[in-house]
């Protein structure tokens, strides 16, 4: 099974669940078409499947991305956050019945349900989170096109090929990137509002990602954090300058990132031991 992307999307939410939203008020499953008139199938599916995924999505992004629960893979961390929020969202159900139509009552005995929601929930977010990808694409949920360097890297700089400790494909990263920019190195990466700036020798993209979980995907590439915003390769680290206001890493493409006083001895002795195994 393909990695699952738990990435909050707002345009991908807004179509799935108001979609499913409106189907289940059109057909009225588990006797709703019977028992309620149009208007308060509206009311009660919309609380039910909205309010449900207010309770869901939360708990399975805070699971999925848990630094307690990395040992795990990412299936059995996305399946806990589904078990975990299955229960209030059970209990949700139960009070919701019988507040909307008065001849709608549940018979469902609450461990049954409580399983019917788990399986509807991970299906449910199977489909967002798989399926919906892999049939739209562009899986960091917001189409950016990929821009060109505004400076290419020169020859003696673009280490793509020569010093890049791993191709480019075998690096996890690269598969969430657009295939136009893949055959490069990564420079640098830098956040912007909920969005990560993969800069590459080819191009930059957009993926929605953290930087955590982003660096967590560089294996093959050595790197440091430089700041709570920016991480850099270091293969196109080239000096650590002192300024007025504090520090900034000077890198070979010619761009200068902050470097926050917190990860300043971190990035020097990475730095230092980088340029000592390149003499080796």
């Amino acid at each position: 099974m393909r990695e699952i992307d738990v990435v909050f999307d707002p345009e991908r939410k807004l179509f799935l669940y108001f979609g499913i939203t409106f189907l289940a008020i059109g057909v009225g499953p588990f006797g709703t078409y019977e028992t309620m008139s149009l208007w308060q199938r509206t009311v009660f599916w919309s609380l039910d499947i909205l309010g449900c995924a207010l309770i869901v999505v939360p708990i399975v992004h805070v699971s999925y991305h848990s630094r307690f629960l990395k040992f795990l893979s990412s299936l059995p961390r996305f399946l806990f956050g589904v078990v975990l929020a299955a229960l209030p969202a059970a209990g949700y159900i139960s009070v919701l019945y019988g507040t909307v139509g008065d001849k709608l009552e549940i018979t469902t005995p609450f461990p049954l349900l409580f399983v019917q929601v788990t399986v509807f929930s991970a299906l449910l977010l199977l489909t967002e989170f798989v399926l919906w990808p892999k049939l739209f694409g562009n899986r960091g949920g917001k189409d950016v096109p990929t821009q060109q360097l505004s400076a290419p890297l020169a020859a003696d700089t673009a280490l793509s090929g020569e010093t890049h400790r791993s191709p480019g494909n075998a690096i996890p990263l690269m598969s969430r990137l657009p295939e136009e920019v893949r055959g490069g190195a990564i420079v640098s990466i830098s956040m912007q509002d909920h969005y990560a700036e993969v800069t590459l020798t080819s191009g930059r993209a957009l993926i929605l990602m953290r930087l955590g979980d982003a660096i967590d995907l560089l294996e093959g590439c050595p790197g440091a954090r430089v700041h709570r915003s920016h991480w850099v390769a270091l293969d196109f680290f080239e000096a650590i300058e002192k300024r007025d206001r504090g520090y900034r890493v000077r890198l070979k493409d010619g761009r200068e990132l902050p470097l926050s006083a917190t990860y300043l001895e971190a990035a020097r002795q990475q730095l230092s031991q980088f340029s000592r195994a390149e003499t080796v």
